[in-house]
């Protein structure tokens, strides 16, 4: 019951639920809303925070029909598939992780 859009009853009074927000955070327009306020004030800022955006031709009026798409898609075939595994083990030893690929982190 800690979901956007509902509020808990008070005491023994009726729990609300707000579609509309929960449906807002849903589609994102919060992000679109704040993607729309780094434009206008800081235009350095967004282009750093939403390079893959841009990269990908994808504004803030976008953002809807993004996730509308993902959504029917998942419709289409809810099934999840895994990703094969690669098979990669990791060793830790003090401070450093040493992967069976090679890299260390």
């Amino acid at each position: 019951k800690k979901f956007p859009g509902y509020k808990p009853a008070e005491d023994k009074g009726e729990a609300e639920y707000d579609a509309e927000a929960h449906k807002e955070k849903i589609f994102a327009t919060h992000l679109k809303e704040y993607m729309e306020m780094l434009q206008e004030e800081d235009p350095t800022k967004y282009e750093a925070h939403f390079s893959k955006f841009i990269e990908n031709d994808i504004d803030a009026d976008k953002l809807e029909d993004l996730y509308t798409e993902a959504h029917s898609k998942i419709r289409e075939d809810p099934d999840h598939e895994a990703a094969e595994k690669k098979g990669i083990t990791h060793e830790r030893s003090a401070e450093k992780l040493t992967s069976s690929d090679g890299t260390e982190h």
